[in-house]
């Protein structure tokens, strides 16, 4: 049969109106109101696909099953499974359901193409990982839907698939403290972070799991060509159904809320050597101008009296996605992309600069005193100060603190310039101690 004849037959036909109206709906709804508050500082096409293949994933297998049950029950009703024993089951269904992948393929690509386009990004390679996983759940779906109906009248089959299969994986970002749904039912709840990719071990566990559900049902179709072989067709196809599902659900039980990443995937531009400061090429920024207001900071601090040890190597963590990486001795991790925008840089080296002795200061006068002192030296104190304010609504007595800290710091810039390096070495430590009252310099 034709594809043109086969598409005026199909149920797929009279639904698209329907499932691409709703498809659509949902892009322009949820994607124009709510990418704006989750875009990163780079443009990123996985970033976009992510964002617009959720919910349109739910919407498509609940389609997709739908749609192929109606089918089925439509060529049962019908007498065709009958009539043509010579033709090859599987080629039956596989004309009857091209109509219907057609369709939900259509529903993922849709806002996939569609949110390249708004943002004016271009498509990478790491964003076609994902879409080609959802669709190929989607046919999966498919042929799940096509075994349920022909067992299930499609009057009864059609909407119960597509509102429970809807309902489920849309619903599996929040099953309570059960996170092993969310990372098999087909629906990436997340937004791909610019340099973060889905590795395979993340998206195998979804083509697992439905796939091995369809493999099953597929197994069901062969016809046994002796009384013998009645029971190893079923136990076949339960076999593999168990087989996907179980090694699929093996993978994952054992993950939290989050699903695993792959970070670091930019193309990065450099400058200079010990430190060697890259920043990614797409984010536009200048890693020559950016190195220069690190090494000044340090330069800064040194003719102040501060030892400051420059790592091998200065990162933007914006490769990171919207996972933060604690520095290192030999790598320091800077948002420098963002701080090259809003011209904070030289800040945003000061706070790696201010090495405290432990892992959290513990002081709160002392601490703020030592940074206070370090953004003054370095001519950061208005930004310090600025950041400082609107975090101190977090303290009953924020106001106070920072007026203690501000009298300390001020009484101490009064002292020539190698006291003042050792005051500012010994608040490091006092940091560390026990909370003071807020004594004097």
């Amino acid at each position: 049969m034709k594809l043109a004849k086969q598409l005026r037959l199909s149920s797929a036909l009279w639904a698209s109106p329907v499932a691409l109206g709703v498809t659509l709906y949902y892009f322009y709804v949820i994607f124009d109101s709510d990418f704006a508050y989750s875009r990163g500082a780079i443009e990123y096409a996985p970033e976009v696909v992510s964002f617009a293949l959720n919910p349109a994933a739910a919407l498509a297998y609940a389609a997709a099953a739908s749609l192929a049950a109606w089918e089925s029950g439509r060529l049962r009703d019908s007498g065709v499974w009958a009539i043509a024993p010579y033709r090859s089951r599987y080629r039956i269904a596989a004309q009857a359901l091209l109509p219907v992948m057609l369709l939900t393929w259509l529903m993922l690509l849709i806002p996939a193409i569609g949110g390249l386009l708004r943002e004016n990004v271009t498509p990478t390679l790491p964003s076609f990982p994902l879409l080609a996983t959802c669709m190929a759940v989607s046919a999966a779906h498919c042929v799940i839907g096509f075994a349920v109906g022909r067992v299930v009248p499609k009057l009864i089959a059609a909407p119960i698939l597509a509102m429970g299969i809807f309902y489920i994986v849309a619903a599996s970002a929040s099953s309570g403290e059960a996170f092993w749904p969310r990372h098999l039912l087909g629906q990436y709840h997340g937004v791909l972070a610019f340099g973060t990719t889905l590795p395979f071990k993340a998206l195998a566990p979804h083509i697992l799991f439905a796939g091995g559900l369809a493999a099953g049902a597929a197994i069901l179709w062969v016809r046994p060509r002796n009384h013998r072989n009645r029971l190893v067709v079923p136990a076949a196809a339960l076999a593999v159904a168990v087989a996907g599902t179980t090694t699929a659900y093996a993978q994952v039980s054992s993950w939290g809320p989050a699903t695993p990443l792959s970070v670091g995937h930019a193309e990065l531009t450099c400058a200079g050597k010990a430190p060697r400061l890259c920043v990614p090429r797409a984010g536009r920024a200048d890693p020559a101008e950016a190195r220069a207001d690190v090494t000044a900071v340090t330069e800064q601090l040194k003719q102040a009296g501060v030892k400051v040890d420059l790592p091998e190597a200065i990162q933007d963590n914006v490769i990171n996605g919207n996972r933060s990486r604690a520095s290192t001795k030999t790598t320091w991790w800077l948002p420098l992309t963002t701080s090259q925008r809003n011209n904070t840089t030289r800040y945003e080296a000061l706070r790696l600069a201010v090495h405290f002795p432990c892992a959290h200061a513990k002081d709160e006068v002392f601490s703020r005193s030592a940074m206070l002192w370090a953004a003054e030296v370095t001519g950061q104190s208005e930004m310090y100060m600025k950041r400082q304010r609107a975090e101190a609504d977090q303290f009953t007595n924020g106001d106070e603190l920072l007026r203690a800290v501000q009298k300390r710091v001020t009484k101490v810039r009064a002292r020539p310039h190698r006291k003042q390096a050792a005051w500012y070495r010994q608040e490091l430590k006092r940091a560390c101690s026990l909370p003071s009252t807020g004594g004097e310099a």
